[in-house]
């Protein structure tokens, strides 16, 4: 044994790293404080369109337009992610723009401001996100990720049941809807504070400017990209949890715009969102130890099932208790080991990439899915039909996942060959 050497005891004797580190908690707070603010906003911006005169067309081109430039900012910001020295400004100037984006709705007098403030929000939060995780996952522990991971999800999750019920308690007290706008800058600068005060980087060499997407794909290595494939298929019947509220209001009173079912429907949504929070964590320690990628298989089949439930042509209201706590479950293990896995296949220098083509995978298919069901859903003669389309898609993304070869080690990836961590 060489002088200064610790011996075997001592080594075996010396404190463990804990996993909860400032670069963990400090984004886990933001994404909590980060929900808090567009889930309260979220929640009055249909009353707040009404007052301008819109209707629900207008809304929903303002959310799937957002939805897709958020799509295609994940993607740039990724690319982003690898080429700078710092990832850290990248993030915390994600959260300051949806933080003020969000709040500017309330200046809005037409319902094309509101586009605009919603879309630069929904870029910012896209673009922030891969270097979010980036700093997440290179902070963390590797054998923590999950843990990490699912505590920033049940941050996410947590954000999302305050949000509504904040929004709730304001109007309740006769807070108008412009002025919850205004409201939610509170808790998302709280989320850009966090990223600011408590996230530590590391340097690292930025990759050269030049961005070539086939170059980008090819570099992440082939099982990422079958990884991929696997996400954007089950993506592509993962559709929006407005269709559920929807589905539950229609099914709760039997008339579309009864206020008694719009209500049971929301609180149906705030159990499937306190749900997802606390399964968050336990489900990404679970992925520690039993690996990411049953879990991600696991959860995609679990989600099938959950879809299916929704064929019911009608279903009771105990039933639908049960699905929206199913729902809230399978949501929570596909964004925790989704990620995890994903950090577990990329090689340092092209997480940034990497992560931000997952994010743009989930994010088209998000759009594929909820045209899908929603066209189905109106054109079909019952709704089931969208439904049953949706459950088999994610059924085809379970068994592509599944059938990934594994393998104990990360690193021949660099040399091109097809070996993966479960």
């Amino acid at each position: 044994m060489t002088p200064g050497t610790p011996s075997p005891a001592a080594a075996a004797a010396a404190p463990r790293a804990a996993w909860l580190n400032r670069t963990t908690l400090g984004i886990s707070l933001a994404s909590l404080f980060s929900d808090v603010s567009h889930e309260l906003a979220t929640a009055v911006l249909p009353a707040f369109l009404v007052a301008l005169g819109a209707g629900p067309a207008v809304l929903g081109w303002i959310e799937g337009t957002a939805d897709g430039l958020s799509a295609l900012a994940k993607l740039g910001g990724g690319v982003a992610a690898d080429r700078v020295r710092r990832r850290k400004p990248l993030a915390s100037a994600g959260y300051l723009v949806t933080a003020a984006g969000t709040a500017a709705i309330g200046l809005c007098t037409a319902a094309w401001q509101v586009m605009l403030c919603r879309v630069a929000a929904w870029i910012g939060r896209g673009s922030r996100s891969p270097a979010r995780d980036v700093l997440m996952a290179e902070g963390a522990l590797p054998e923590a990720h999950g843990r990490a991971f699912g505590l920033e999800r049940a941050g996410d999750a947590a954000g999302a049941v305050l949000g509504p019920l904040l929004a709730m308690f304001l109007l309740a007290e006769g807070v108008a809807p412009r002025h919850l706008m205004f409201v939610s800058l509170v808790p998302g600068s709280l989320a850009f504070l966090s990223i600011v005060l408590l996230v530590e980087e590391r340097s690292h060499v930025p990759r050269p400017a030049s961005f070539n997407l086939r170059e980008e794909l090819a570099g992440t290595g082939r099982p990422f990209r079958r990884y991929l494939m696997g996400v954007l298929v089950f993506g592509s019947g993962d559709f929006s949890r407005t269709l559920l509220i929807l589905y539950a209001t229609q099914h709760l009173v039997g008339t579309l715009f009864s206020l008694a079912g719009a209500s049971a429907a929301v609180a149906l949504y705030v159990l499937h969102n306190a749900v997802s929070a606390g399964a968050a964590f336990p489900l990404g320690a679970l992925a520690d130890r039993v690996g990411h990628r049953r879990v991600i298989v696991g959860g995609y089949l679990f989600a099938a099932a959950t879809t299916s439930g929704f064929a019911l042509a009608s279903p009771t209201p105990s039933w639908l208790l049960l699905l929206f706590v199913c729902s809230g479950l399978y949501i929570a293990s596909e964004k925790v080991a989704e990620k995890s896995y994903a950090a577990s296949l990329l090689l340092e220098g092209r997480r940034g990439s990497g992560m931000g083509l997952l994010a743009a995978t989930n994010g088209v298919g998000d759009m594929v899915s909820s045209a899908l069901v929603g066209s189905l859903w109106s054109l079909a003669p019952w709704p089931g039909w969208g439904f049953g389309a949706a459950a088999v898609l994610q059924l085809l993304g379970a068994a592509m996942i599944a059938r990934m070869r594994h393998g104990p080690a990360r690193d021949d990836l660099a040399e091109g060959t097809f070996h993966e961590p479960t």
